[in-house]
């Protein structure tokens, strides 16, 4: 066995720093389909067709074929309940819904055209560079980043029932 080496706390940093960045580009790079990744994230880049959906537990988000993006939850009955908990209030057929690489939420028209937005990319939270989109049991939906620190943590951007979270809200002037 070879002897340890003992190594400085800026390499010891530099390797928490460089595996937590592999840690996190491993999961959320993936781009394409909503099945690319686990089936209840988005990955930064992700999009959700018509018809797609990601579910965890109770919780399904879907991207309707009437072009609206839904969020539904299971009833005690054990069938899925007609109203959605949250929706982007959009319509068209053939519309999809992209996690875009900087971040923002996005649904869009077939011809590209921006239709609904989270508001959580480009300069709105541009400082925390690694998002992804979550669906949990219990109805939560949710956008997450993770910050350029030593682990893997990640911040809630914008959630389906309160909106955009800190640190992207304005901050008063």
């Amino acid at each position: 066995m070879p002897p340890r080496t003992r190594r400085s706390p800026l390499a010891r940093a530099a390797s928490a720093t460089a595996a937590a960045l592999l840690a996190a580009t491993g999961l959320l790079t993936g781009g394409g389909t909503a099945h690319a990744a686990a089936p209840d994230t988005l990955p930064n880049g992700g999009t959700l067709a018509p018809g797609a959906s990601l579910a965890s537990g109770d919780t399904r988000l879907v991207m309707r074929p009437d072009g609206d993006l839904a969020l539904y939850t299971t009833g005690t009955d054990g069938t899925e309940d007609q109203r959605p908990r949250w929706h982007s209030g959009t319509t068209g057929e053939g519309n999809r819904a992209e996690l875009r690489p900087d971040g923002d939420l996005v649904v869009t028209s077939p011809d590209g055209g921006t239709l609904w937005r989270s508001r959580t990319g480009d300069g709105d939270c541009a400082h925390l560079p690694w998002t992804k989109l979550t669906v949990r049991p219990g109805g939560d939906m949710s956008i997450l980043a993770t910050t350029n620190s030593e682990a893997p943590y990640f911040v809630r951007l914008w959630s389906a029932s309160y909106g955009p979270q800190f640190p992207c809200t304005p901050s008063p002037r």
